[in-house]
């Protein structure tokens, strides 16, 4: 059998990774650790999905070179654990 795979999501910040809040009806960052309870069809494929937030997050229109610098050493940092890497991030 062959071994799991696993993916790493890195939220930049973005509208991308933003959910409505019931309460106040604005954006607020989606919470990765629940990203199965949002999307149970993610069981029926045989891969560990974990996530990498920026802290704080990144407007797209603030999107810098040193932003994209942390990006890389985040995925370098990473590169030997996770098959695979997926960067959410705005559109500006």
């Amino acid at each position: 059998m062959k071994n799991q795979a696993s993916i790493l999501i890195i939220y930049t910040g973005g509208t991308i990774g933003m959910c409505k809040d019931h309460e106040t009806g604005s954006l607020i960052p989606v919470n990765f650790s629940e990203l199965r309870n949002h999307i149970p069809s993610l069981d029926l494929f045989n891969f560990k999905i974990e996530s990498y937030s920026f802290d704080p997050i990144i407007d797209s229109a603030n999107m810098k070179p040193e932003f994209w610098i942390k990006l890389a050493q985040v995925i370098e940092d990473n590169y030997k654990i996770y098959d695979g890497f997926v960067i959410l991030h705005g559109s500006d």
